[in-house]
């Protein structure tokens, strides 16, 4: 049986329909990490009443949460994307599955041959079915017409009772249908913190900050929209635009900053700097000179739809606490022109954090080959003895 959505396939299922046959099952709680694919689902799930959505910070919290949950004796669907398996892998392969910990697993599948996607996800596009297959977890693509799909989540029912472990419902693009208008974000708890209210978009301040920096400056960008808004704004040399990786900009631009050759920039979205929150802890600790942390926050996971991030983040007062030498946080131009000034006085690793609006600007994505960006930032920063070309 293969009910699946496919290249010119207009059946899709409703959102609604599945929360009720999930609610049916006894799912009363999603925790996702958000993908484009799966945003009609996301988008209600986070607004309905009878189902509690736990917006997790990373994949392997998402099945973490859920084996927690069943410990308890409630159920926990968790939705991810195929590119944070490997994340989610950890927990699943010494938790749920040697612990006999049954998780049903909803997973949008990107990079599936055949189709056209970013280019870092063909890797997990050609290999989430053997992965899941090597690992001893039953899977089937989840099908697309409202009575195959509560077969699929009987036959997932029936395989997990039986066998006591997690099981997994691949999703394809397209498999759920928009709903007639977008939902307003909402936050995701009723203490969340009041966030300062701004009118600057990442674009802005991306411009900006371009505009001041030194051309031999390096900047490593979160995957999606700020990359796409960095290139939009000028290209150099100098700018690694991570494609994927979600969550590893500070990392990358920690390792690079800590050869001391040039000063390294990194911007960061909110949901990708919780999804590596320990980077903080690192970065405060480490001797780099010359970084620079800037988190854009606005509240949501903004390229994959506007789905909310876990609560309300103070990242610069976080940031100060932890030990940077010098942190600031802004909401406007005026506020960004003071901040970055008193950054850039102050050696050490730094964070600034910006309020940023939550309507991204239309970019394209960036039309550079992968190897490409990372052979010329090489040659720009390695020893000419170490100078690699693009495979």
């Amino acid at each position: 049986m293969d009910r699946t959505i496919g290249p010119g396939a207009t059946e899709a299922l409703d959102a609604d329909h599945v929360i009720d046959a999930l609610l049916a099952r006894d799912y009363r709680e999603m925790a996702a990490v958000p993908c484009s694919y799966l945003k009609p689902l996301l988008e209600r799930a986070a607004h309905r009443e009878d189902l509690r959505y736990f917006p997790a910070t990373c994949e392997g919290e998402a099945v973490s949460v859920a084996a927690g949950a069943w410990f308890a004796g409630r159920r926990v669907v968790v939705a991810m994307q195929n590119s944070g398996l490997g994340d989610a892998l950890n927990p699943l392969a010494s938790l749920c599955l040697p612990y006999g910990v049954p998780v049903l697993l909803l997973v949008s599948v990107r990079g599936e041959p055949g189709t056209r996607d970013e280019p870092h996800h063909d890797v997990m596009g050609r290999t989430t079915d053997q992965i899941l297959t090597d690992v001893g977890i039953s899977h089937a693509w989840l099908p697309t017409d409202p009575a195959g799909c509560v077969e699929a989540l009987d036959e997932a029912e029936r395989e997990m009772a039986r066998a006591r472990r997690p099981y997994c419902l691949l999703v394809r693009k397209g498999a759920f249908r928009d709903g007639p208008t977008p939902l307003p974000l909402q936050p995701t708890a009723p203490d969340q913190l009041p966030r300062a209210t701004t009118t600057l978009s990442r674009a802005e301040a991306i411009r900006w900050l371009r505009e001041r920096m030194p051309e031999e400056q390096v900047v490593v960008t979160t995957t999606g929209l700020t990359s796409r808004e960095l290139y939009a704004a000028g290209d150099r040399a100098t700018y690694l635009y991570l494609s994927g990786s979600m969550g590893c900009a500070g990392a990358v631009g920690l390792g690079i900053a800590r050869s001391g050759r040039r000063p390294v920039a990194v911007f960061d979205g909110d949901g990708a700097a919780l999804m590596r929150f320990g980077t903080l802890v690192s970065a405060a600790a480490s001797e780099a000179t010359d970084f620079l942390h800037v988190i854009f926050n606005n509240g949501c996971y903004d390229s994959t739809g506007g789905q909310p991030i876990q609560g309300s983040v103070p990242f610069a007062a976080t940031a100060e606490l932890l030990g940077y030498a010098a942190t600031a946080c802004c909401a406007s131009l005026a506020e960004l022109q003071a901040a970055y000034d008193k950054l850039a006085s102050q050696p050490g690793p730094r964070l600034l954090e910006i309020k940023v609006t939550t309507d991204p600007v239309p970019a394209p994505r960036v039309p550079l080959v992968l190897p490409e960006i990372a052979t010329r930032l090489h040659a720009q920063l390695a020893p000419p003895e170490t100078a690699v070309t693009a495979p």
